[in-house]
């Protein structure tokens, strides 16, 4: 079972709730008002010059700085 996140429509406040995905609990905030269920945040962090071993940026720019100079 996944943990959810939940924001409140009225003052913005976030619980994180502890629930089955076939279930659909009504959450409601400390102010009183219903809360809303939203994606989580995810941290993605893309290293190196491209997405793939076999990306070749660095070389196609050597290529036309090669061709460049022949010509």
């Amino acid at each position: 079972m996944p943990f959810y996140r939940y924001v409140c429509e009225k003052c913005g406040s976030e619980k994180r709730i502890f629930h089955g995905m076939n279930e659909d609990p009504t959450v409601l905030c400390d102010c009183g008002s219903g809360m809303k269920r939203t994606v989580s945040k995810v941290a993605v962090v893309f290293k190196g010059s491209g997405f793939y071993i076999t990306d070749n940026r660095k070389s196609e720019t050597k290529k036309e700085e090669k061709s460049e100079e022949a010509a």
